[in-house]
């Protein structure tokens, strides 16, 4: 199950960056997926890390449901190229 979940990452995430690149993926999508990526490796969180569970949960709410919001703006002829 977990590789199976792996797997899913690994190839979705080419065809993310690829749909941040093309020309038809609306703005607010590029944006929001700029944000998500950002979001991940800025140091700066909502919640500080030192915050005990407070600070891992803003992560593991906020990464997810942006990535989500933007895969779910690219519109599928993107997604499946």
């Amino acid at each position: 199950m977990l590789k199976n979940n792996f797997s899913k990452i690994s190839t979705f995430i080419p065809v993310y960056f690829r749909a941040m690149r093309d020309k038809n993926t609306p703005k607010l999508a590029k944006f929001l997926g700029l944000f998500a990526i950002a979001y991940a490796i800025m140091p700066a969180d909502l919640i500080a890390d030192t915050i005990p569970f407070l600070g891992i949960l803003d992560d593991a709410i906020v990464l997810p449901f942006l990535i989500y919001v933007t895969s779910k703006m690219i519109p599928d002829s993107i997604m499946n190229r």
